[in-house]
Formats: C-alpha cells, structure tokens, sequence
C-alpha cells in the first residue's frame, strides 16, 4: 500500500481531519463515501479512531447506533455500528442547556445508558452475563449531529463520523439490580410539552442489555473490551427529533425516571 493509497494511513487520517474541520467549524462536509466508494467498514473505524486522537480525550464510553428498527428505517441503515465517548460529550446531568450554536443540525433521541462496574470482555454475552457486569442505570438524552449535509450517509460513513455523535445528558442514576427489566420500560419524547415520539426498551436490538452484549462481542474481535466504568448508549428508543435554540426536550422512562434538556 502505498502513501498515495485511497486507505492508506495518510488518507485515512486526512479524512478524519476532514471530518474533525467540519465539527470545529459548523459546518457540514460532503460525504466521504461519495468520492471514495472503496472505503470499507475497517477503514471507517480507523477514521474515526483518528478523530478521537485529534480530539486529545480519553474515552469514557461508547454510544451504539441504529440498535433499533425504527432509527434504522429512518437513517437507511442496515446494522448496528457504534461511537467513541469522551468527556466533551458528556455535556452534563438533568435539566442542562447546549449550546445549540455550537451544533450544525442537531437532533434528540431518548436511550437508556448503563454504567460498567467491572470490564466486559468477549463476544457469546447473553442478558445474564451482562448483567453481572453492571454498577448503574440512567435514562439520557443523545444529540447527534452529523458532520454531513441533511442526515444522508451510508454507514461507512456514519461510522467514520463516529455515528453522529454530539454528545448526552444523564438523569439519575439507578444502582443497578439483578431484575431490572430494561426491555420492558416504556418511553415517551416530549418536546415544548408535546409527545412527539413513543418506543421501548426492547427497541434495542430486543434489550438494552443484548445491545451491550453486540458491542462485547464487536470490540473482542478487534482485541478490545468495554472497560469498568465506561457509560454505553445503548441506542435510540425513538426516531431522532430536530432539536432548534430554545426547544425543551423531556423523556420519560417510567420505572427508570426522566431527564430533561433545553437547548439555548
């Protein structure tokens, strides 16, 4: 492979600086995939690799996109692919504002988050083995924004723009029991005090806890784990609202609680 290469290294990481371009600035790039249609799953995980290095952060946890049927309807999307979390996205707990100026189309989706208390490693987990694992349960709020014109991509290029992610705010956090039935909860979007949107827990991939389970076993083959206490999204419950300045979001999870979020 040469340096000239469409995956090489170079490219690879010119693509990244692409993508972490538009970020900073605001605005929308056009698609990767639309001038290199060689570009391949691998490829788009080692782009987005290159943009966490950018972003000079350690990773606190991972976000998991299109776990349910609805958002990948919505997107076009065929499976599963999952974001890297760092701190930056992590822009607060219940009842915070974003800054909606510095996001390019942001949209909202509810999802149930979990909190790791010891690493989950190795692909075959089942609920029973994941739950093991656990140390909390919070309801949040994800904003994605993707780095491309009017939400059209492939999932290369989701991937690459590590799947869409913004950032997210957590309510509450449960200890986490044994018996939680996370599949069963009910979940309600409201924004500006009107439902816009209904799912459930078992939106995701079945269960919140079978979707973790993906990402184990995604991770373990490339020789990676989710360490103790990483936070994993484990994807929208809902299709992805448009969120403008000045809206209030609220999502309610029944049992699990409710978070709340203004956009200024």
């Amino acid at each position: 492979m040469t340096p000239s290469s469409p995956t090489s290294d170079q490219f690879l990481d010119d693509c990244s600086a692409r993508l972490w371009a538009a970020e900073v600035a605001c605005t929308p790039t056009a698609l990767l995939s639309s001038s290199h249609p060689e570009l391949d799953v691998s490829d788009a995980y080692a782009i987005q690799a290159a943009t966490l290095r950018r972003r000079g952060m350690p990773a606190v946890g991972f976000k998991l996109g299109y776990t349910s049927a609805a958002m990948r309807a919505q997107m076009n999307i065929d499976q599963p692919n999952f974001g890297v979390l760092t701190e930056a996205h992590r822009l607060g707990v219940d009842g915070h504002t974003i800054d909606r100026g510095r996001l390019i189309h942001p949209r909202v989706e509810p999802e149930i988050a979990l909190r790791l208390g010891r690493e989950l490693a190795g692909a075959g987990h089942d609920r029973a083995s994941v739950s093991r694992h656990l140390d909390a349960v919070m309801p949040a709020l994800e904003v994605v924004d993707t780095r491309y014109p009017d939400y059209r991509f492939t999932l290369v290029d989701n991937i690459a723009d590590n799947s869409s992610s913004a950032g997210f705010v957590t309510g509450p956090a449960l200890p986490w029991q044994e018996g939680f039935d996370l599949g069963a909860v009910e979940v309600e979007l409201r924004i500006d005090g009107q439902t816009v949107d209904r799912g459930r827990g078992a939106d995701a991939m079945g269960d919140p806890l079978l979707a973790l389970a993906w990402l184990a076993g995604f991770l373990a083959e490339r020789g990676l784990a989710v360490p103790a206490g990483a936070v994993v999204l484990t994807g929208g419950l809902t299709r992805a609202q448009p969120a403008e300045r000045g809206q209030f979001v609220e999502a309610g999870f029944g049992w699990l609680g409710r978070v709340q979020a203004r956009f200024g």
